[in-house]
């Protein structure tokens, strides 16, 4: 997850996935914006190309509203369910 307020965080997403894939081979990934509720938005929607590249899942989102909070978890839950 990183924070669309916040441009060094998405910089950081690309760590954070090889980090993941180090410790978990094949394991389902979800890409997730924070903070879509914010007006401040420093990481636009189009500028956000990370998990086409790496075919991973991505959502909006907003923890605050609870605008898509479940939709990450639906989608893991269905790829570990099969």
């Amino acid at each position: 997850m990183f924070d669309v307020t916040a441009r060094l965080t998405y910089k950081n997403v690309s760590t954070w996935h090889r980090d993941l894939c180090r410790v978990g081979e094949n394991i389902p990934i979800v890409l997730c914006g924070n903070k879509v509720d914010v007006k401040n938005r420093q990481v636009k929607a189009k500028q956000v190309t990370f998990h086409r590249k790496k075919n991973l899942q991505y959502y909006e989102i907003s923890a605050k509203s609870n605008y898509n909070f479940e939709k990450p978890f639906l989608y893991l839950a269905r790829k570990l369910a099969g």
